[in-house]
């Protein structure tokens, strides 16, 4: 039964001599090699901007851990060797970003060179129709790229043609994306009072309240309170699925060293690993058929109920296939899911954080709504709230590096002392948001959580937007959805969900330390940085003159 695995294992005999021969030209192999590697990085290294020394196959890995969380270890990176850093990812030569000057050059100027993501080991078999779930490398029948963020050329444009169309257009988002939202969050509102302020951590209601309002956008579909621990749901395999696809997507060495891809499969451990990203596909290719195909069967195109029905009534008009649609609805759940929840956490622990500015958005609520429930139109009236959200964003930008580019040209950018650097056609090139956001040359105090800096003085006119945004160095300071032609495609939306969730959070509940004076905030580096696990305490507000029972009836929400 056992075969080969149960033969002794019998290895050659050789005398010592000839071993240490043997030991001699493998040393020297190795030696010539790591020789070769030294002459060629210094050869590199001299045309490309300042960074540290690579080390063999591994690259700077170890200097992006030297610091906790990645976007902390490359901000002490760019105090070393100034705004323009090249580094290597395993072996992926690296352009990081860190200067809204340099910015403008690259995203704004030359914009056409770096519309193409840089695609990953892992991005690109979660972009598989069909990934081999095999023990063997997937043979990369892939469906190479096909879904908006990632996607380059003209599937891209047209992709996102249809989102800027249809999802962000006036009409969509206010007939069917604010009801949506506004009985989501009241739902939410209703599930923390039953609390009755007892400790808690928010991690799972924002989550849940994130997932419920961008499925239902998508795909019509949402999960009741009670089926959040329940993994034969829907809710429970989608929500699983995409947990282990944000966890599998992070293991970011195998992404960037061939070579440890390669070893890691000489492992049972590394093909146990290999398989379940494999295996993960696959279960979401099927649950997203059957979501296409339960579509399909009921659809009526004179009247779309969610953004795959948009999809599919568009098809033909846009020449797309059903593998096209699948993925283009599967890219707004992945964009919008993670990102939005986290930006909520961190703002409930800032707010327990800083009760004063918390007192004052609320002060500010109560002024304009005088009991009722705050809505989208309250926005212009709320400068303060929107404030509080747009300074949760500068001080903790979720997506610190955004999603890594790739120049599909070669292109020049130059230095403030008038040096000029070329960055190379297929070089990775990261945007490092969270140095420009933490940058105390273009920020005052820029380490302190401070509203009032969007309120008055030089960066007053700063608004939250993404590929709209004025293309000057002062408003790209500031870029927590992106810029260029591939900033967030859904920011006016993202604008409004986290406006009304932000706003609402802060309407209903006082939020507190659940001990001692101050939440400890840790950063948790994954697709979006959150702030791990954490008490606070959210008592109801019973003076802002909210009915709670009526608000719930009037939005149609679960009680």
């Amino acid at each position: 039964g056992m075969g080969v695995l149960s033969m002794p294992l019998e290895l050659p005999s050789c005398d010592r001599s000839t071993l240490g021969k043997a030991l001699a030209a493998a040393g020297g192999v190795a030696g010539l090699l790591a020789a070769g590697h030294t002459l060629w990085t210094w050869y590199e290294k001299r045309k490309l901007p300042p960074g540290p020394w690579p080390q063999p196959f591994f690259g700077n890995f170890a200097d992006l851990a030297k610091n906790g969380p990645i976007h902390r270890s490359l901000q002490a990176l760019h105090q070393t060797y100034g705004p323009l850093i090249s580094l290597w990812y395993g072996s992926k030569l690296t352009i990081v970003i860190g200067s809204p000057y340099l910015i403008k050059q690259t995203h704004r100027d030359q914009n056409d060179k770096f519309q193409h993501r840089f695609l990953t080991e892992f991005a690109k078999l979660s972009l598989q129709a069909e990934p081999d779930t095999t023990d063997l490398p997937p043979c990369c029948k892939a469906f190479s790229g096909k879904n908006v963020a990632l996607a380059g050329g003209k599937y891209w444009i047209k992709a996102r043609k249809i989102f800027v169309q249809e999802l962000m257009s006036k009409k969509f988002i206010d007939q069917d994306c604010v009801p949506k939202i506004m009985e989501e969050v009241w739902s939410t509102m209703d599930a923390i009072k039953e609390l009755e302020g007892a400790p808690f951590d928010p991690h799972e209601f924002l989550q849940r309240l994130s997932c419920n309002i961008v499925y239902r956008l998508t795909y019509g579909l949402r999960f009741e309170r009670d089926s959040i621990g329940d993994h034969e749901s829907d809710w429970g395999r989608l929500h699983g699925v995409i947990n282990a696809i944000m966890m599998l997507g992070g293991q970011k060495e195998a992404n960037y060293i061939p070579l440890l891809a390669w070893i890691n499969r000489l492992f049972a451990s590394g093909r146990a690993l290999d398989r379940k990203r494999r295996e993960t596909i696959a279960v979401r290719n099927k649950i997203l058929d059957r979501l296409m195909e339960d579509h399909k069967r009921t659809l009526d195109p004179s009247a779309p109920r969610d953004f795959l029905d948009v999809l599919l009534t568009r098809k033909e008009k846009d020449g797309l296939n059903d593998t096209e649609v699948k993925f283009i609805a599967w890219e707004f759940i992945t964009a919008g899911t993670d990102t939005t929840s986290a930006t909520m956490h961190w703002l409930t622990l800032l707010m327990a954080n800083h009760p004063e500015a918390q007192r004052k958005a609320q002060a500010e609520i109560d002024s304009v709504c005088k009991g009722r429930a705050v809505t989208m139109h309250d926005q212009p009236q709320l400068p303060y709230v929107m404030a509080c959200v747009q300074e949760c964003m500068r001080w903790m930008p979720v997506v610190p590096l955004m999603v890594p580019y790739m120049a599909s040209k070669d292109a020049t950018v130059k230095m403030d002392d008038g040096k000029e650097y070329t960055i190379k056609q297929g070089t990775q090139v990261i945007m490092n948001g969270f140095n420009m956001h933490r940058d105390a040359t273009l920020w005052d105090r820029p380490d302190e959580f401070l509203p009032e800096r969007f309120i008055e003085g030089p960066d007053a006119d700063i608004e939250l937007k993404g590929a709209d945004a004025p293309s000057d160095p002062h408003h790209l300071k500031f870029m927590p959805l992106g810029t260029g032609r591939r900033a967030c495609a859904g920011a006016m939306l993202a604008k409004l969900e986290l406006f009304v969730q932000g706003a609402t959070l802060l309407q209903c509940f006082t939020w507190a330390p659940a001990q001692g004076e101050k939440v400890p905030l840790k950063e948790v580096f994954g697709i979006a940085v959150s702030p791990g696990a954490v008490d606070v305490t959210a008592r109801w507000r019973a003076e802002s003159g909210v009915d709670l029972k009526k608000t719930l009836a009037e939005m149609g929400a679960e009680q």
